[in-house]
C-alpha cells in the first residue's frame, strides 16, 4: 500500500536518517512527527487516526539506532 499520510512519509524519512546515521535530522523528523499526530482527533474524519504500530516503530528504531529519545 503506498504511503498516504503526511506521518508514513516523515517515519519513511526517519528510518533514512537513523539508516546513515544523522541523528539531528531524525531528532527533527520525530518531533515533525509529533507535532503531525497531535493533530489526531479533530473534527476531521479523516484525522481521526490510532497509534499504529509504524509510529512506535520510528520511536523505538531511534532509541536503538542513537540510544535516547532526546526531543524537544
Amino acid at each position: 500500500m503506498p504511503e498516504r499520510r503526511l506521518s508514513d512519509k516523515i517515519i519513511a524519512a526517519h528510518q533514512i536518517a537513523c539508516e546513515e546515521n544523522k541523528e539531528e535530522i531524525a531528532k527533527l523528523l520525530l518531533e515533525a512527527l509529533e507535532h503531525d499526530l497531535s493533530a489526531i482527533g479533530g473534527d476531521d474524519v479523516q484525522e481521526h487516526r490510532k497509534w499504529s504500530e509504524a509510529m512506535e516503530a520510528a520511536f523505538q528504531l531511534h532509541e536503538k539506532t542513537f540510544g535516547n529519545l532526546d526531543t524537544p
